[in-house]
């Protein structure tokens, strides 16, 4: 429970990114070079005070090799094509296609890692990217349209975070949590400033209501998200750590209802319940498998 939880947190504060973002109003690509900066240097500092050990890694051409690849092309490659996604198909549908990856976990846990797809873990994974398309709009009259370019961008953004998840869920069985997450961000981060430039990366510090938003964002929708969700892995496989998260579009709208006055739908929280209902499916099949 304390590893479902933990996704279930992750999923509800990287939906507050989004509601910050908006109340930002800066261009996304920008915003996510800042706030991955801003979440490495927040981490260093912390582990700069409270675990200086954390720092220290085997240097070896394979923990290295695993670090970069960890940084620049897990996490970097998540925050691009997801972007590029949202920027093809809109936020709503961006979300949606992001999380079809807890289908390409299990068929990666099962062709490579032994991993046995129950029936009960098939079904809560379908009933989940049900609970998602009731959330994002899917059967509502407007319905929502996908182009050739938007699926592409669609497909690789949840090729990228199942990316993200398997390496997080390998790597927190040779680091500790956080550290693995400075090392991670500190790496997109350099990737970033090479990308954007320096100074478009930098101009949120310079100006205080913008450095404030930054901070919280950083904070509160960042590091506690990835945090979170790299410990749950200690706790649960990958496959299921990534359906709870997916309670983030049904987070999103309502925290947009909370805080923007935006229309809190009936098929968004019926959206939400079958969300729910996946995790209880989910649990049901661990404690089938426990007994």
């Amino acid at each position: 429970m304390r590893g479902y939880a933990l996704a279930l947190i992750a999923g509800v504060t990287w939906a507050g990114a989004g509601l910050i973002s908006t109340w930002m109003g800066v261009d996304p690509m920008v915003e996510t070079g800042a706030r991955t900066l801003s979440a490495a240097l927040l981490l260093g500092l912390g582990l700069l005070i409270f675990n200086r050990r954390g720092f220290k890694v085997s240097v070896t051409p394979r923990s290295l090799g695993f670090l970069v690849l960890y940084g620049a092309l897990a996490t970097a490659g998540t925050q691009f094509t997801y972007f590029a996604s949202i920027k093809a198909n809109g936020a709503a549908l961006g979300t949606l296609l992001k999380y079809l990856s807890p289908v390409l976990l299990l068929i990666i846990g099962a062709l490579f890692m032994k991993r046995k797809i129950t029936p009960l873990v098939a079904i809560a994974a379908v009933v989940a990217i049900l609970g998602q398309m009731l959330a994002v709009g899917l059967f509502s009259k407007t319905g929502l349209t996908l182009t050739r370019t938007g699926l592409i961008w669609g497909l690789l953004s949840a090729s990228f975070f199942a990316l993200y998840t398997l390496m997080g869920e390998a790597g927190d069985r040779h680091y500790e949590s956080l550290p693995l997450l400075f090392y991670g961000m500190a790496i997109a981060a350099v990737l970033w400033l090479v990308v954007l430039g320096p100074a478009k990366v930098i101009t949120p510090f310079f100006h205080v209501k913008p450095l404030l938003q930054l901070l919280l964002l950083t904070t509160v929708s960042t590091i506690v998200p990835f945090g979170a969700y790299l410990v749950s892995m200690r706790y649960i496989d990958a496959a299921r750590a990534s359906i709870a998260a997916m309670i983030e579009p049904v987070a999103a709208g309502i925290g947009g209802f909370l805080f923007f006055g935006q229309p809190l739908t009936a098929v968004l929280l019926i959206g939400g319940a079958v969300s729910l209902l996946a995790l209880v499916i989910i649990r049901l099949a661990d404690l089938r498998q426990a007994r």
